[in-house]
């Protein structure tokens, strides 16, 4: 397996891997072991037909999908491992190409852990700002909790009194 690291701006990597043909000859094996019994081809019981009738009626690009979901995660990891980068992100993969008899080749775009380097801090003095609080400023936040929190309690054993929220039936005429 061959890996490519390119840098692109922003803390992004571009990693470009390929795994061997060999390798993809084996998970298209894979999958076609894993999905024969899905193909209803006339003249074979199910789970009987040949994978290379299979690709002739259903086109050759039919355990492609399966062959890669199950070649990428390992292939990514190993890439991973290979680069050397420290990866931040879930990737955005993009198969580049997949075909039986030939390597597999895809793109892997990360965000990578940024290289950061200390300016001078030590010796960096920063003005101390006093507060004061005063009891209304004390008082205002205590009221503005109370309103926040207050719930609406039906009264109906005792008339209406001052500071009361009173909801009228009216008609008119």
């Amino acid at each position: 397996m061959s890996v490519q690291v390119e840098n692109l701006e922003k803390n992004m990597a571009k990693l470009t891997v390929e795994v061997p043909a060999e390798e993809v000859t084996k998970a298209i094996q894979g999958a076609y072991q894993k999905n024969k019994n899905r193909f209803n081809v006339p003249g074979f019981r199910r789970g009987k037909v040949p994978q290379k009738m299979i690709e002739k009626m259903y086109g050759a690009g039919v355990f492609y999908e399966d062959a890669v979901n199950a070649m990428l995660p390992e292939a990514y990891e190993k890439a991973v491992q290979e680069s050397g980068l420290e990866i931040v992100s879930r990737p955005e993969i993009d198969v580049v190409q997949i075909e039986a008899g030939k390597p597999m080749i895809f793109t892997a775009e990360v965000a990578v852990k940024p290289e950061v380097t200390l300016g001078q801090y030590k010796g960096v003095e920063v003005a101390k700002q006093d507060t004061f609080i005063t009891e209304d400023d004390v008082m205002e936040e205590i009221k503005k909790e109370q309103e926040k929190n207050a719930t609406v309690v039906t009264v109906e054993d005792r008339p209406v009194q001052k500071d009361d929220t009173a909801v009228i039936d009216f008609e008119g005429f």
